[in-house]
């Protein structure tokens, strides 16, 4: 039958005519290198993103909701401390040291029965108002009960849950850790004995990279660097902090004000972290365009040396859907098996060489692993149907005119 033999000649020729097996299979290995180093990217960043959003909403151990940090730049804290306190939108005031779980720290070795077992213990030195200020969680003993006002004359000490464990303390009991002695030297002190006054739950002193560690907590005196802890309640934060700024100008108009909000001051320890992630971000805004290119360009090549076949397959009665399918499918092939790489490696690449170093993390998704592979899939059927939907709506008699 004649149609028949033409119509089978046209598929020979199409397929003789078909790119060499060695360039097809180069094109095709281009694609999937390019989509899997695309999805490894997006992936990336998704985790990445979500980590970090979790290292800024992390439990501390304590509150530092609008809590702002005033350095007192070698002033004396009393008189700002009174300039401050009658300001009905703070709540609570507070004197300590160092600004705790942001990367500083400060410390000195702490001994107990044993002379000779001495450990680092981080140390801050605060008021009476710092903990409850701060809503530490106190789980034995108390709060300060002397006002020392020299650093020599300091011989109370608050310690968390980890001191306890390090030196076996009343067998890691916080009620009968009460009262007990223990031996602390630092670069001002040497071999101060200092009375167990409360016993608070561990957090973080460190940044939530960092395991929880030993910490005490000893009365700040005036001969130690003093930072301003305000806690404020307002509805007009700006005019607040102008106010404070104004009273700050009171007692010091040399230096400029400085203070920033607990919040901040950890947003931006974690600087290098929010940097990283924007610049993968930007990479895989960068891949994903150059792989969607590609394969634009490959999809418009295929499908134009398979249209005089698209044509005879519509003519013997195939839908516009099976034709899309027909073109499509080498190419969904092909991001398959890019997601097929990619996923896994960025999953094991997280948890067992990233992760390691936060020892706090929350696992990975899968969901954050398929929100990357949802995207470039869309961008890629988007890129895919656009071409396949093009070729299959052509007239056949346009395409076959010649044959």
């Amino acid at each position: 039958v004649p149609p028949a033999y033409r119509a089978v000649n046209v598929f020979k020729h199409v397929t003789l005519r078909a790119v060499a097996p060695a360039h097809r299979f180069g094109r095709r290995a281009l694609v999937v290198i390019q989509y899997t180093l695309t999805l490894i990217f997006i992936t990336t960043t998704a985790i990445g993103y979500v980590q970090y959003k979790n290292v800024l909403a992390f439990d501390l151990g304590f509150n530092t909701e609008n809590i702002l940090n005033i350095e007192m730049q070698g002033n004396k804290p009393d008189a700002f401390l009174k300039e401050l306190s009658g300001m009905p939108e703070i709540t609570g005031l507070s004197r300590s040291f160092i600004i705790t779980s942001v990367g500083n720290a400060w410390g000195g070795f702490m001994k107990y029965n044993d002379s000779r077992d001495s450990a680092l213990v981080l140390t801050n030195h605060v008021d009476e108002n710092y903990l409850p200020l701060h809503e530490y969680k106190l789980i034995a003993g108390g709060n300060f009960r002397a006002r020392p006002t020299t650093a020599s004359a300091a011989t109370e000490v608050i310690v968390n849950q980890q001191v306890l464990k390090r030196f076996n303390i009343a067998g890691n009991d916080p009620e009968k850790a009460i009262g007990e002695q223990i031996t602390f030297s630092s670069f001002h002190v040497n071999g101060r004995k200092m009375t167990i006054v409360g016993v608070i739950k561990d957090f973080h002193y460190g940044k939530v990279d960092n395991l929880i560690e030993p910490v005490a907590f000893m009365f700040w005196t005036p001969e130690n660097r003093a930072i301003i802890n305000a806690k404020i309640q307002s509805n007009d934060m700006s005019a607040t902090l102008a106010r404070i700024e104004s009273a700050w100008k009171k007692i010091d108009r040399v230096h400029p004000f400085q203070a920033q909000f607990y919040n901040e001051a950890i947003e931006d320890a974690y600087s290098e972290f929010s940097t990283m992630i924007k610049i993968i971000g930007f990479l895989s805004i960068l891949a994903i365009s150059i792989a969607s290119m590609g394969l634009f360009g490959m999809v418009a090549y295929t499908t134009e040396t398979r249209l005089k076949e698209i044509g005879i397959r519509k003519v013997m009665g195939a839908s516009s859907g099976n034709l899309i399918y027909l073109l499509s499918r080498s190419f969904l092939v092909l991001l398959a098996l890019s997601a097929l790489i990619a996923l896994p490696v960025t999953y094991f690449f997280f948890e067992n060489v990233v992760l390691t170093h936060f020892p706090y993390h929350p696992p990975v998704q899968f969901a954050e692993l398929f929100a990357g592979l949802l995207a470039v899939l869309l961008i890629a059927f988007l890129m895919i149907g656009s071409q396949t939907m093009k070729a299959a709506r052509r007239n056949p008699a346009e395409v076959l005119k010649s044959e």
